[in-house]
C-alpha cells in the first residue's frame, strides 16, 4: 500500500497545505479537499492551522543571488535557450510550411464552395423559372379546360337546338306532305 492511503486524513490535508504553498496556489479549505481528497470539515482545520502557522512566522528575507551564481544561472539559462530553439526552429519551419499547405487548400476550398454556391444559386433561378412556367402553364391548361369545358356545352345545347330544329322541320314537313296529300290532283280537275 501507498504511505498516502496510511497516512491520516489529517496528515494527507497538512501535505496538501504544504504542496499547495510550494506551487503557489492558495491555501483555502477548498483547494485542500480537492488536493486530498479529504472532507470539508478536515480541510478547514488544515486551512486554518496553516494560515496560523503562516501568519506567526515571521517573514524570512532572501538574500539576492551572487554574481558568480547568477552569471552561471545567466550561461546555464543562454544554452538553455539555444538548445530549445535549435530544437523548436525546424518544428516551427515545418508547421509554416504546412500552415501555407493548409491556407492553400482552404483557399482552393473556398474558390470550391464559392462555384457550388454560384451553381446552386443558378440552379435555385432555374427551378425558380421552372416554376413560373409550370404555374403558368398550368394555369393556361386550367383556362383551355374552362374553354373547352364552356365549349362542350354550347355543343350540346346546339345539337339539343339541331334535334328540335329537325323534329320541328320533320313535323312541318309531314304536315306539308299531308296537306299536299289533300290537295287535289291536277288529273281530277281536269274531269
Amino acid at each position: 500500500m501507498s504511505s498516502s492511503s496510511q497516512a491520516t486524513p489529517e496528515d494527507r490535508a497538512e501535505a496538501a497545505a504544504r504542496d499547495l504553498a510550494d506551487t503557489g496556489v492558495p491555501v483555502t479549505a477548498r483547494a485542500i479537499r480537492e488536493a486530498a481528497s479529504v472532507r470539508m470539515a478536515v480541510a478547514a482545520a488544515a486551512a486554518r492551522a496553516w494560515k496560523e502557522a503562516v501568519a506567526d512566522e515571521t517573514p524570512e528575507s532572501i538574500p539576492e543571488v551572487p554574481g558568480d551564481v547568477r552569471g552561471r544561472l545567466e550561461a546555464i539559462w543562454a544554452d538553455a535557450y539555444r538548445a530549445a530553439r535549435a530544437d523548436i526552429v525546424p518544428e516551427r519551419d515545418r508547421l509554416a510550411t504546412d500552415v501555407e499547405q493548409l491556407h492553400a487548400e482552404v483557399a482552393g476550398l473556398t474558390a470550391d464552395v464559392e462555384a457550388v454556391e454560384g451553381e446552386r444559386d443558378a440552379a435555385a433561378a432555374e427551378h425558380s423559372q421552372v416554376r413560373e412556367a409550370l404555374s403558368a402553364a398550368e394555369t393556361e391548361v386550367h383556362k383551355l379546360a374552362e374553354t373547352i369545358k364552356l365549349r362542350e356545352t354550347t355543343v350540346e345545347d346546339l345539337r339539343e337546338h339541331v334535334g328540335k330544329l329537325e323534329a320541328t322541320n320533320t313535323s312541318l314537313l309531314d304536315r306539308l306532305t299531308a296537306i299536299v296529300d289533300r290537295l287535289p290532283t291536277s288529273s281530277s280537275e281536269t274531269q
